[in-house]
């Protein structure tokens, strides 16, 4: 599981950097065999104005499966970036507890429409 952090210098601070790669290892750690790539972004979204800003994206990625992205905000990045990990962790679980059926078929059903525009196409 390849974990890699995006955020300004001025919120990289502390320690900042290792906390959230070691957070997002415990929480995502049952499902590490089955993640490509985990991406977090955390960006101030009001700058220097303050508030309660900070947003912290998750977006984790599995081979077969849709990409997850969940987010968390808070005044406190850690805090926020804690809140993304965790709903990423439900999200992944919620993803890989889906039958593979199920998943298949909606990505058929996805391709579907594409190919009848296609047989429209043919038969005007």
């Amino acid at each position: 599981m390849n974990i890699s952090i995006n955020a300004s210098p001025d919120i990289r601070r502390g320690g900042f950097q290792e906390f959230v790669v070691e957070r997002m290892r415990r929480t995502l750690s049952r499902f590490a065999d089955r993640i490509i790539r985990v991406d977090v972004t955390v960006t101030d979204e009001n700058g220097a104005r303050g508030g309660i800003d900070k947003l912290c994206r998750v977006t984790v990625v599995m081979p077969g499966l849709r990409q997850v992205t969940t987010s968390g905000m808070n005044e406190n990045p850690l805090v926020a970036a804690g809140q993304a990990a965790d709903r990423a962790r439900r999200m992944v679980l919620t993803r890989l507890k889906r039958p593979k059926a199920l998943r298949v078929r909606q990505r058929n059903n996805i391709a579907t429409p594409s190919e009848s525009h296609a047989d429209d196409a043919l038969t005007a």
